[in-house]
């Protein structure tokens, strides 16, 4: 990774806190060049960015980024690309900065560290699977997700924070996604998706002490003790295995952290295949070309915070040779030299076991009546009214409370299949989403007004031509930058069969044939947020 032009700045503060440090006593034992880390480790992080590949614009939004002076990551595997802008994180400025914020804030771009988006890849989603985001929030890593699964399937991003949820599913909404559920639930309680399906893959981004992330919280300097991984171990043991048992048989799971502290990385997967005799650890290190790492480390000595040796389960050593060999396959990325942070990952596959029968005999279970707020598919008298109003629609649509929004059909396939209850002893018939604690569904796109189906609104914008074609109505272009410029404009600029069209429409231009959002009466008005019309203005012609 690249930074040409970049003034790389280094703080004294820092390594003042940073020479006698715990931390870096550790990683002396963690990392085989641990003073070429240290050496790196005051530099600022580069501000880098990930292109979101479902919005139309795209291709505009990447012209953008070169014309700026950004480089392509080459390392990156996936939809879409991620790039390295010529400036320190936050360090945009002027006219850059306004269109790089306004550019995320519309979905159309994600600000994200670069070696968070490595996990993603080496999980590597696939279009139509079930997939789980265990510790989600705050959903740089879902949306990369949902990127990679391309409009079909169902990911299910949970968070443990009900705080947390609401920021999940802000930048959820953010991002315009139709395949994300948002759930709140202690990830290792999660229960099943529906029935004995289990999970095609589930990233486990643990919580953890974020030793590897120097270069963008410096106070973990003085904050960090190895006591703080010693605590966290026991929770990481439980996300994995959790994530284990809600696999299917020949699922995967990632397991990642920011930290470089063996016993919140090795000694977890240790303790995971000491424990189950399902799982296999992968090697993932073919989808990591480009990108500099060690092997997992093998050995380790878990110290307290006065950095004396401690023994015993659960953060020894691994206890045998076998498993301690198999630890190679799990993956630090160098950080150092590739101009990041430092990261930890490793892939675990369940293996293919026998499985008892399905129990048959159904006992018939009544769950409670779902609130007005809770999301469930359009009922046939709504999505009458929707279709009346927009035109014929075969996308999944979804209602809570005063919104519709978009999903896939995955969605309805769980929607409707059978779910276990009360500990696997009776089954129900689908139309629920318990027992997961459903917070959001897939990508809003309408408002319900007087009962019945009002506009899209600006977030469903760019799926107009799916939902709603007979909404769309074309205009001059002239009329059109008018309304890109925050004008007022009449509406003798409508063609002649719709003169006398009221509410909420969309339009389009030759130039411009994303649909926008407006609101006719006396006259038209555009309906978006200054954040839209920034990213539409500046991206013209790119």
């Amino acid at each position: 990774m690249t930074r040409a032009g970049l003034q790389v700045k280094s703080d004294s503060d820092w390594r003042i806190s940073a020479d006698n440090s715990l931390l870096r006593r550790g990683t002396v034992a963690w990392m085989p060049d641990a003073e070429a880390w240290f050496e790196r480790s005051f530099e600022r992080l580069p501000e880098t960015v990930r292109v979101n590949p479902l919005r139309n614009d795209s291709n505009a939004v990447e012209v953008w980024l070169q014309s700026v002076g950004a480089e392509p990551m080459e390392w990156y595997r996936g939809p879409g690309s991620s790039w390295v802008m010529p400036f320190e994180r936050g360090g945009a400025e002027g006219e850059i900065r306004k269109l790089l914020i306004s550019l995320h804030e519309t979905g159309r771009l994600t600000r994200q560290e670069a070696v968070s988006m490595i996990p993603v890849m080496a999980l590597n989603p696939k279009a139509g699977e079930a997939v789980l985001d265990m510790c989600a929030s705050p959903g740089s890593k879902t949306s990369q997700i949902a990127e990679f699964m391309n409009g079909m399937g169902v990911l299910v991003a949970n968070e443990r924070s009900r705080k947390r949820c609401n920021l999940l599913v802000a930048n959820i909404q953010r991002h315009r996604s139709r395949v994300t559920i948002v759930s709140n639930h202690d990830g290792r309680h999660i229960p099943s998706l529906s029935g004995n399906s289990g999970y095609d893959a589930i990233l486990v981004d643990a919580p953890c002490t974020g030793s590897g992330t120097t270069r963008k919280n410096p106070e973990v300097w003085s904050k960090w003790k190895p006591s703080g991984g010693l605590g966290l171990h026991s929770m990481q043991v439980g996300l994995l295995n959790r994530a284990v048992d809600l696999l299917r048989p020949g699922g995967r799971v990632v397991y990642s952290t920011c930290s470089l502290d063996p016993v919140e990385n090795e000694a977890v997967i240790s303790q995971i295949l000491q424990r189950r005799g399902d799982v296999r650890l992968t090697d993932c290190s073919e989808m990591m070309e480009g990108v500099s790492i060690q092997e997992g480390l093998q050995s380790w000595v878990p110290t307290d915070d006065d950095m004396q040796p401690l023994e015993g389960n659960p953060w020894a050593h691994p206890p045998t040779k076998e498993i301690s060999e198999k630890l190679s396959r799990c993956v630090r990325v160098r950080g150092h030299m590739m101009d990041a942070g430092g990261f930890f990952l490793a892939t675990i596959e369940k293996k293919h076991v026998q499985i008892g029968d399905v129990l048959e005999d159904i006992s018939e279970v009544r769950l409670p009546e779902d609130s007005v707020q809770a999301s469930q598919p359009l009922c046939k008298e709504d999505r009458l009214a929707f279709e009346k109003e927009f035109g014929s629609c075969d996308k999944p649509l979804w209602k809570r409370g005063k919104r519709i929004a978009i999903g896939t059909e995955r969605m309805l396939d769980i929607w409707n299949e059978r779910t276990t209850v009360s500990g696997g002893k009776a089954m129900v018939d689908g139309g629920r989403w318990r027992p997961l604690n459903i917070v959001h569904v897939g990508c809003e796109i309408s408002e319900i007004r007087s009962g019945r189906p009002s506009r899209i609104i600006e977030d469903g914008a760019h799926l107009a031509r799916e939902i709603a074609r007979r909404r769309i109505v074309k205009i001059g272009d002239v009329e059109f930058e008018k309304l890109l410029a925050g004008e007022v404009i009449e509406t003798d600029c409508m063609p002649s069969n719709k003169t006398d069209i009221r509410g909420g429409w969309l339009v389009s231009s030759e130039l411009n044939p994303e649909p926008l959002p407006v609101w006719i009466g006396g006259k038209i008005t555009a309906m978006m947020s200054k954040h839209e019309g920034a990213c539409r203005v500046g991206l013209r012609g790119l």
